[in-house]
């Protein structure tokens, strides 16, 4: 799969160059040896920027050298510092607010590799799990959520099964969420 948006763009802002063109992904792939000591494959770079088809998503080291170029530890932690800078004044287009959302509501969320879940607003952050399709979350699942955008992972503060408390959750690390629809409550 194609990398975010949010991605792409960092990995031009740090190349100094259109990483979506032949020779701008030919120059990444060459910026990051330099800088990294890391090769990556050229048909790998422009799968990543979309110039070449990719059906599967990279791989874990594939996203951890892309990572590492753009200074972090890896790619956890850039994904983790991307979800931070969301805020009200820089939201992305497709932001959504869910603890403000009406009482009620419900919300279908998808994300690939053919990932859905629709979740019913309790109140606040909270939210039950009503339908999971090809996700860890189940049904019935109790989850807290604050915010969610296209292009961005899922996040959960907390999931709670059975009364007991799961932890954090992210799912959609490498794409990003692509689809929220939102069904009004009664």
């Amino acid at each position: 799969m194609k990398l975010q948006t949010i991605i792409i763009k960092l990995l031009s802002e740090k190349a100094n160059i259109d990483v979506t063109t032949k020779t701008g992904a030919e120059f990444l792939r060459n910026d990051i040896e330099a800088k990294t000591g890391e090769a990556l494959s050229l048909n790998t770079v422009k799968r990543l920027v979309g110039i070449l088809p990719y059906e599967s998503s990279p791989r874990e080291v594939t996203r951890d050298i892309l990572a590492k170029y753009l200074g972090y530890d890896n790619w956890n932690l850039l994904n983790t510092d991307l979800q931070n800078k969301i805020s009200d004044f820089n939201r992305p287009e497709e932001f959504i607010d869910l603890k403000e959302l009406p009482i009620n509501s419900d919300v279908v969320i998808k994300w690939s590799p053919d990932r859905e879940i629709k979740i019913h607003h309790i109140q606040g952050e909270k939210y039950e799990i009503l339908e999971a399709r090809n996700s860890k979350l189940q049904k019935e699942d109790i989850i807290f959520l604050s915010q969610i955008a296209i292009g961005f992972p899922f996040i959960a503060k907390e999931v709670v099964r059975g009364g007991n408390s799961l932890g954090n959750y992210t799912a959609a690390r490498v794409d990003g969420v692509y689809s929220i629809e939102i069904i009004d409550g009664e």
